[in-house]
């Protein structure tokens, strides 16, 4: 099941949005709200050409008057979540992956799974504790709409998507939101829909009902197999730990904490690599979905002072699709700083191209809108990602079981070298 096809996507983007929503039971919006809804797409109009950098990039102004005076006339006969929808995909045409509507501000009801897409799979990878049996089975289908499907109109509007790598993590993380569902009409409320799993070539249905506030509570957790003692850091998502009597030092860089915070553990680890003469650093920035990347530079200053590493060969810093925004621009940046050796899959967001996140909210419906204020080039060429130097597949199969064949790579490269030293000695 190819569910992210460039053929299959770029057949859907040649329809529009509406012809792809199947009629279903919920009511437009009235006249009244219609003139409201009206007055906010002029001032998201008005407020995204004063403040994008280059707003046009993608879509000629042309389109994007185009794109408006449909989306306006159509105001009449559209629900609420068929307008958000609309305002999604325009937005999403911009072509960059800061410029969206997030959704944070809406009060939206969620159903209690957590999704990932690994190649051609829609895989559960967390729930709730009342339905921790799903886990690990594959989602085929959503009140009778097969997955490819409902995967194809997400890919359409979802945020923060720039490129084929980003998409698939974008559509797993917005696919459980019932007031999206509906405005696609693959549901028609929030109780008890239909969701059809399978396991081992075996389907089967559960009745699943979305709330405001569902938690998912049980996950799994890819990087629960890590080899290395934790010696120090800011918090779970920001530390480091070491192996091998401190000759490798792992960081663990999954989201970004304040400069303040970033300096003080840098300082604290440049003294442990001192102290234990390390010759070995692993930067992990899978995961992480970027922050300020002037935060993650304070970390290659300060590890550029230590003599012992092996600059050479010995830096490595893993990647995968999720890595995005300021963590793509500081894994580019540490290939060129720190000599780093790339190791993963491809980064969710483009080297060059638009960043640098700001919001404004619409003035009646409170809708947040993100846009871009600069651009940055942080490789040369139209490249689609940060490719890794060492590519290493993540299988569904490999992520259930927390089988770190990036991290299994870089060990078993650190070894290989040790090896080869004693050799010679």
């Amino acid at each position: 099941m190819k569910i992210f096809s460039k053929k299959a996507f770029s057949l859907l983007l040649a329809l529009p949005l509406l012809a792809a929503i199947t009629s279903h039971t919920a009511v437009a919006v009235s006249q009244a709200d219609a003139e409201k809804w009206s007055q906010d797409i002029d001032a998201y109009w008005r407020t995204l050409e004063e403040k994008h950098i280059d707003l046009y990039h993608q879509l000629t102004y042309k389109d994007f008057e185009r794109e408006i005076n449909t989306i306006k006339s159509q105001l009449p006969s559209l629900t609420h979540e068929e307008i958000v929808l609309e305002l999604m995909r325009l937005t999403h045409k911009v072509g960059d992956g800061h410029t969206t509507i997030p959704l944070w501000d809406q009060k939206y009801h969620k159903f209690p799974l957590e999704l990932k897409v690994i190649n051609d799979e829609v895989l559960v990878t967390g729930s709730s504790n009342e339905y921790v049996s799903l886990i690990g089975n594959e989602l085929v289908a959503i009140n009778g709409t097969p997955i490819k499907r409902v995967y194809e109109l997400f890919a359409e509007v979802v945020p923060f998507a720039e490129n084929d790598y980003s998409t698939p993590i974008r559509v797993a993380e917005y696919m459980m939101t019932a007031e999206l569902l509906r405005g696609f009409g693959i549901i028609n409320d929030e109780s008890e829909v239909e969701f059809t799993f399978s396991n081992l070539g075996q389907s089967f249905k559960y009745h699943l009902s979305a709330n405001q506030n569902s938690q998912v509570t049980q996950r799994i957790n890819f990087k629960q197999k890590l080899p290395f003692k934790p010696y120090g850091g800011v918090d779970d998502d920001l530390w480091y730990g070491a192996a091998d009597k401190g000759k490798t030092v792992y960081v663990n860089f999954e989201k970004y904490s304040s400069m303040t915070k970033m300096d003080e553990m840098s300082a604290e680890l440049l003294r442990f690599i001192n102290h234990y003469k390390t010759e070995n650093i692993i930067i992990d920035l899978r995961g992480n979905e970027g922050g300020d990347f002037f935060i993650g530079l304070k970390l290659a200053q300060v590890l550029v002072l230590a003599n012992s590493i092996n600059w050479k060969s010995g830096v490595y810093v893993m990647i995968d699709n999720q890595t995005y925004s300021a963590a793509m621009s500081n894994a580019s940046q540490y290939a060129q700083l720190l000599n780093a050796t790339l190791v993963g899959q491809p980064t969710g967001s483009k080297p060059t191209g638009y960043q640098d996140m700001w919001q404004f909210s619409l003035p009646n419906s409170g809708l947040i809108v993100t846009y871009s204020k600069r651009m940055y080039r942080f490789k040369d060429g139209d490249m689609d990602a940060v490719f890794p130097d060492v590519a290493i597949e993540l299988t569904a199969e490999d992520y259930m079981r927390a089988n770190d064949k990036s991290l299994q790579w870089v060990i078993k490269d650190i070894n290989t070298r040790k090896t080869h030293t004693l050799v010679q000695k």
